[in-house]
């Protein structure tokens, strides 16, 4: 790992320390969400209408694959250390720069091993088309297990529905078998996720879910219910708020979260137990960073009803000081 990585470890060694003890194991009482052994090995939940079994944390490449100092090498071995540390779900994107190469190279012979996800961002079917192509040759593979279509809520998606658009082109490209499952992912304008998921064709949402910007976005209120009306698997993204803008964003390896370090134990906690979230997306610069998300994900146990009223209290006044940093709310 380069030089460069060693801050944010220092940043977040709060993970073994009282802080976790504080934020990571309080009692709850919520039996909704599935509860992993504290310290044991990471647990599983059903990503709803697919019925496929993944960890309850997913690893997520776009830090990493962003960042302009972190090279592929490094990349591939953060995929390598996350399956060895038992995570069975790896998400890239195109949009990540260097990230669906680095997976390819990692994934290997233990491709079969990986519930591996992917994204397509494209305004016309040709777009798409030739991204999704391109994912195809950089991971090295013939098949992957779930596509989204990427960024949603900046899309027209009432074009994308139309018989020449890009969902309904998705759509075709699943029932050929190019791949198994379809989702959509996002941040920004939970509106226009609504009608896609009315469709009753999307199996996976890849959403904002966390308890600041839940009083900004509101995905939990608009979009969340839908998604669980048709049993479409939620997985939820943006944990920790995204990186931090007033240090720039994760093409720089030392950007903290937006969130700060004594609530990222209670970051997960909130994620994993928001109902119908199968599994959190937690992106990486690092393989120590990685280690420590693993160990939070392990710790997690279901918010009790007093923390909930707390992580209102908070949440609401931190969305006041972030604001719509994901862009435009509707």
């Amino acid at each position: 790992m380069s030089h460069d990585h060693s801050s944010n470890l220092s940043r977040r060694t709060f993970v073994c320390g009282s802080s976790l003890l504080a934020g990571g194991l309080l009692a709850g009482g919520r039996s909704s969400a599935a509860e992993a052994t504290v310290g044991g090995p990471l647990a599983t939940r059903v990503l709803g209408r697919t019925k496929v079994p993944i960890t309850v944390m997913t690893l997520g490449t776009a830090p990493c694959g962003l960042c302009p100092k972190i090279p592929q090498t490094d990349i591939a071995r953060i995929v390598s250390e996350a399956l060895d540390l038992g995570i069975t779900a790896v998400d890239t994107a195109p949009a990540y720069v260097k990230s669906e190469e680095a997976v390819g190279m990692a994934l290997g012979s233990r491709r079969k091993d990986v519930f591996l996800s992917t994204k397509v961002l494209a305004d016309t079917v040709a777009e798409a088309e030739k991204s999704l192509t391109s994912s195809f040759k950089l991971l090295k593979t013939d098949w992957v297990d779930l596509v989204y279509y990427h960024s949603a809520g900046d899309h027209d998606v009432e074009k994308a529905m139309q018989d020449d658009g890009v969902f309904s082109w998705l759509l075709k490209q699943k029932k050929a078998g190019k791949f198994r499952f379809l989702g959509i992912s996002g941040h920004n304008r939970p509106g226009r996720f609504i009608p896609l998921l009315e469709t009753g064709e999307v199996d996976v949402s890849l959403t904002l879910v966390n308890f600041v910007d839940r009083y900004t976005y509101a995905f939990e209120e608009k979009v969340l219910p839908v998604a669980r009306k048709h049993d479409v698997g939620i997985v939820a993204m943006k944990v920790f708020g995204g990186a931090r803008k007033s240090t720039g964003s994760y093409e720089n390896p030392q950007s903290p979260s937006e969130m700060d370090v004594e609530h990222l134990a209670m970051a997960v906690r909130y994620a994993l137990s928001e109902p119908g979230v199968a599994t959190a997306n937690l992106g990486v610069h690092n393989v120590e960073q990685l280690r420590q998300n693993v160990e939070l994900v392990k710790r997690f146990t279901p918010l009790s009803d007093d923390e909930r009223s707390q992580l209102t209290k908070l949440g609401q006044s931190l969305a006041q000081k972030w604001g719509p940093h994901f862009g435009p709310i509707a």
